[in-house]
């Protein structure tokens, strides 16, 4: 070949080069089934108004991006928590919702609420990661004040429509019977004390591998001690139960920490402030003896 018609040649080249970068640029995107799906789940028991009021809350975070729309039921809700916590949490209505995207890997869990009582973001962060969810950000919204125990299984009902397949069915029990656990205990020490109880010992018990009770017992007592809080021995007894099928389930405890990086604990930040709290109490209680010795000495002159 010449030199004259290679030349024409690398300049059609460069010419179709062009040509195609330039299609690229100004070709619309098309979705893919990897690309980021968002599923929104409402519970089926809302009113019209109250469904628009969710929606409105949810389009903050949806902003242009098209969304599948499902529904939960009160009955699919008291499935998972029947028999597992009191009826009154769960309710004879499906009013939670919930907003679930998926995010690029490693992007780990995002959560928020709204009039939500009872859990706090990472306690739903904490049980999705025992269900099996992974990056995504999911949302549990209701119009009313509700103590947000049943939210979870809209929430998880989302992921699942989203990522388009199912997650173990005993990885969804058990992480509903987590949030149980710590709505029950939030309102007896606190919920601060309840995620971090139950943070710490799931951490210890994965990342250690323990499968042995007593020792799983004896975790709880030393975290709970260490917090200045004397749990009963039916909350031990149930908290074992709970970590006994968390670690059925086989879960990595790098994998737990990296789905949990966005709202993580500083367990020693939370265990110096209890500390720091109780010798406060402490000084606190030692003054006010000291003022009655002080006032015994004087009345007894």
């Amino acid at each position: 070949m010449n030199k004259g018609k290679t030349a024409i040649l690398l300049s059609l080249l460069l010419l179709f080069g062009v040509v195609l970068i330039g299609e690229l640029i100004t070709r619309p995107v098309v979705m893919t089934s990897d690309d980021p799906r968002v599923v929104i789940s409402f519970g089926r028991d809302l009113t019209t108004a109250q469904r628009q009021e969710v929606e409105a809350f949810f389009k903050d975070w949806q902003g242009s991006k098209e969304a599948q729309i499902i529904t939960v039921s009160n009955e699919e809700e008291h499935r998972y928590l029947e028999g597992v916590v009191d009826k009154s949490l769960i309710g004879s209505k499906a009013i939670s919702s919930a907003y679930c995207e998926l995010l690029a890997k490693g992007q780990g869990i995002e959560v928020k609420t709204k009039n939500i009582e009872a859990i706090t973001p990472f306690m739903y962060a904490n049980a999705l990661a025992t269900a099996g969810i992974e990056d995504a950000r999911v949302i549990a919204a209701s119009p009313v004040k509700v103590s947000g125990t049943a939210a979870l299984t809209g929430m998880i009902k989302a992921f699942e429509q989203a990522k388009g397949e199912p997650l173990q069915e005993k990885a969804k029990e058990t992480a509903h019977e987590e949030v149980a656990r710590i709505s029950e205990l939030g309102e007896k020490v606190g919920k601060g004390n309840a995620e971090t109880i139950i943070y710490e010992v799931k951490r210890e018990v994965v990342g250690k591998n323990i499968t042995d009770p007593e020792e799983i017992r004896a975790i709880i007592l030393r975290v709970s001690a260490d917090l200045h809080i004397d749990l009963s021995a039916e909350d031990v007894d149930r908290l074992v139960q709970l970590m006994l099928d968390v670690q059925r389930l086989n879960l990595n405890i790098n994998q737990l920490s990296n789905q949990l990086q966005n709202l993580h604990r500083d367990v020693s930040e939370v265990r110096s402030t209890g500390r720091m709290f109780w010798n406060l109490v402490q000084e606190w209680l030692q003054k006010i003896r000291s003022g009655l010795n002080g006032l015994s000495s004087i009345m007894s002159r």
